[in-house]
């Protein structure tokens, strides 16, 4: 049987683009999990199940001002973290993806990141407004609407822009395009829960294409080429292995710490919370998405497109063979 270390690394996406608490702690801590779900056969989607509830009931908990429900439900959010991570790693190493799980893994994260919200609305409710001696009231509705569409954004942002480069650089990925997902639609039963989940799908990655214009540009030269050149994936890779790992500042791993800080320092500090996720994560995302879009128009202007042939293959391996030795490089070319 592999080893802990051995199956963490054969179940990741490609290159190491998480952070460390992910590359170091979560993929390790979760792999135990994982091996113990395909021992009793329990499938993806299941386990995406189990990290919402867990993670619902987390948020939930942090409603009240109460150190032992604060401790309890972080811990909770803490293991949904750890069953999505879960969800992932048992999709890969049993070969059992889907369309439907990726939706609904989606679909789970948001309700467990709604629920902390929330959860932080109805606990600032009664608490003054910082500086003033006026409760937040209904106002705090405000501050929680607006973070809870900026982390949205946010999460569809990372979600992106790691596919994109997994894509271009040739790993598995599961970068969506919208014409093709209009071709599923017009596969799919109407009225059905299919054609439904598709159209919400659907409206999720518009909204990715719609921020990144020139990455689409990028894409219809690629499909156009008929594939993806080896001029377009070095030329891409150079910057954006550099950039990929910046998109770590927009996932669920730094806010969380920074919440679960904010919580138990005294005097409700956790209303920082909000225009953290407004102003500070936010101005993260525009930095990605400029740093990328630049990129894409870069590559699209300079990079050539045509695909390498057998012949040209043949050529580069001649063309290597003879730098180290001229005469089997001879040898080569007649055979």
């Amino acid at each position: 049987m592999a080893s802990i270390k051995e199956s963490v690394l054969g179940a990741r996406k490609c290159e190491n683009l998480n952070d460390p608490i992910d590359n170091y702690v979560l993929d390790y801590v979760a792999m135990f999990f994982s091996r113990i779900f395909i021992k009793l056969g329990i499938i993806p989607n299941v386990i995406t199940l189990l990290s919402g509830l867990v993670g619902v009931a987390g948020g939930i908990l942090l409603i009240f001002d109460t150190l032992v429900l604060n401790i309890v439900g972080v811990l909770l959010i803490i293991f949904s973290v750890i069953f999505d991570v879960c969800d992932g790693q048992v999709a890969r190493l049993t070969k059992r993806y889907s369309n439907f799980g990726r939706t609904l893994d989606g679909l789970m994260d948001s309700l467990v990141y709604v629920s902390i919200y929330v959860a932080l609305c109805f606990r600032l409710f009664s608490v003054n407004i910082p500086f003033t001696s006026t409760p937040w009231g209904w106002w705090i509705l405000i501050p929680t609407a607006l973070s809870i569409y900026f982390h949205s954004a946010q999460s569809r942002t990372v979600d992106y822009y790691k596919n994109l480069h997994m894509y271009i650089l040739g790993y598995h990925n599961e970068l969506s395009r919208t014409y093709k997902i209009d071709e599923d639609i017009a596969a799919a039963k109407k009225g059905s829960f299919e054609s439904f989940r598709l159209h919400m799908y659907r409206s999720y990655t518009k909204s990715q294409e719609k921020e990144s214009p020139k990455a689409q540009q990028l894409l219809a030269k690629i499909d156009a080429a008929g594939g993806i050149s080896p001029s377009v994936r070095d030329a891409f890779a150079e910057k954006s292995r550099k950039y990929v790992p910046f998109t770590n500042i927009l996932t669920f791993n730094l806010r969380t710490i920074v919440l679960f800080i904010l919580l138990f320092l005294p005097g409700h500090l956790e209303v920082i919370f909000f225009p953290f996720t407004i102003f500070a994560i936010e101005i993260g995302r525009i930095v990605i998405i400029l740093k990328y879009e630049k990129l894409s128009k870069k590559v699209a202007e300079t990079a050539s497109f045509e695909l390498e042939t057998e012949s040209a293959a043949l050529d580069e391996v001649a063309a290597d063979v003879a730098e180290a030795d001229p005469t089997e490089a001879k040898t080569e070319q007649e055979n």
